[in-house]
């Protein structure tokens, strides 16, 4: 059965094809177990033609939906998560299968597809004005506001797009490369056209950012044209003219990557209206929290600052002189018993025992078989830690597997011959914490 190639689907010709578009099912094929290992079982849809964009260009795909109009599922509508491209041909990525011959209308997620288009249009204006006026070429390019699953939620500066360039620009270049934006897209707005060629009929133009794997021989080669002012290929969806960018919202801070290169913070369109409603709400909260408005908030923080680091030396002084303290007592148990062992129930941090670790270590020296336990726990943050401290690899082994298992969350090591063992605990709950009372009592106490 026929289908359009990638370069020319509907969305490429027709950014602005957003639903009511029908089309076939050519292909549906499942999709490998070892590239789907987890979840429903899913599909690659390829269609007779479409209006979802396949990712590509430094785009996202799009998402939408295939309404399916004929056949025993008619009516049924079928979520497109993905469009990937694999060499000429659009995959869709659906969890039902469709039968081959199916009618589909699509419908596109049209917010997603204009937020995409601004920000792609932006990027092509930003890289022509950057390569005019500054002689600046784009080397690469990346946008933002793309969930990922491995990363978690998105944060503020995540809808940001970057594009990389060979030097850092001064914060005057950047205001003047915003008010040359800003014109193009308010005062002068140029009309954005896309042109076809097949391969012979390239000519100069550099196909050097065609995918490998794209067949020239079968496929085209479209140019994005704005205007008179820049010409690129791109296999990416547009606007019609660069007013419909909206804003644009162009970062003076920087990020310096491979030697002199410098990435370039923007963004277009709504973007700029969320990002400016989530920093509102951000600043809101922050003087709410601070007590003073907008202007006062970095005097107020270097305060707060500056109490919080006077409060860190006062917390190390007393921490060391009680480290101190409780050292002169477990020392003398070391003397008498060659055991003894330190329970801090509350505040009792890594960095706490190892400032008593540093008082007691140097009446350790030369001193035969003696074994020290030191254990702690944070009811806030609900961590622990531990220090075996032995002459006798065989009693830290003993001593550390009877305490790993009084918690389901622990881990450590050192010490099989002899030293430290070192471990922490995370999630630590009382009856853990009363197993380990129990098991420090009879071992330093009643003896074993």
């Amino acid at each position: 059965m026929k289908r359009t190639y990638v370069g020319s689907l509907a969305c490429q010709r027709d950014s602005s094809l957003l639903k009511g578009f029908q089309t076939t099912v050519v292909s549906c094929e499942a999709v490998d177990s070892k590239d789907n290992k987890e979840g429903p079982p899913m599909y690659h849809v390829e269609l007779h033609d479409t209006i979802l964009f396949p990712e590509g260009g430094g785009q996202p795909s799009d998402t939408g939906v295939l309404k399916v109009l004929d056949g025993p599922n008619a009516n049924e509508s079928v979520v497109v998560s993905h469009v990937a491209r694999e060499g000429l041909h659009a995959k869709h990525c659906v969890d039902n299968l469709i039968e081959p011959g199916t009618k589909v209308e699509i419908t596109v997620d049209s917010g997603r597809r204009i937020d995409y288009m601004q920000q792609h249009t932006g990027q092509h204006l930003l890289s022509a004005l950057l390569e005019q006026k500054y002689d600046l070429r784009t080397l690469s390019w990346s946008m933002g506001e793309i969930p990922n699953d491995k990363k978690g939620p998105l944060e503020i500066n995540d809808y940001f797009n970057y594009l990389e360039i060979p030097r850092r620009m001064s914060e005057q270049e950047i205001r003047d490369l915003s008010d040359a934006m800003n014109h193009y897209i308010l005062v002068e707005p140029m009309s954005i056209s896309i042109r076809e060629a097949t391969r012979e009929a390239v000519g100069s133009l550099n196909t050097d950012k065609i995918p490998d794997d794209y067949d020239l021989s079968k496929g085209i080669v479209r140019t994005v044209h704005i205007g008179t002012m820049d010409a690129n290929p791109c296999c990416g969806t547009h606007l019609k003219e660069t007013g419909q960018i909206g804003s644009i919202l162009i970062l003076p801070n920087q990020t310096t990557v491979r030697g002199t290169n410098s990435r370039l913070y923007f963004m277009c369109g709504q973007r700029v209206n969320k990002y400016g409603e989530m920093a509102s709400e951000i600043l809101t909260k922050t003087k709410a929290k601070l007590s003073c408005q907008e202007a006062q908030i970095p005097d107020k923080i270097e305060k707060q600052k500056d109490q919080i680091q006077k409060l860190s030396k006062r917390e190390q002084y007393w921490m060391r002189e009680l480290a101190a303290y409780e050292s002169k007592a477990i020392i003398e148990q070391l003397k008498q018993n060659r055991k003894a062992y330190l329970l801090k129930d509350t505040f009792g941090t890594l960095e706490y025992l190892l400032h008593i670790l540093k008082e007691i270590r140097p009446a350790c020296q030369g001193m035969p078989n003696y074994i020290l336990l030191l254990c702690g726990r944070d009811r806030q943050t609900e961590t622990g830690s531990i220090i075996i401290l032995s002459t006798s690899g065989e009693d830290i082994s003993r001593i550390s597997g009877k305490l790993s298992s009084c918690f389901r969350c622990i881990k450590g090591g050192g010490g099989s011959s002899g030293g430290k063992w070192q471990a922490k605990m995370a999630k630590v709950t009382n009856q853990e914490w009363t197993a380990l009372e129990e098991f420090v009592a009879f071992e330093f106490k009643l003896g074993t």
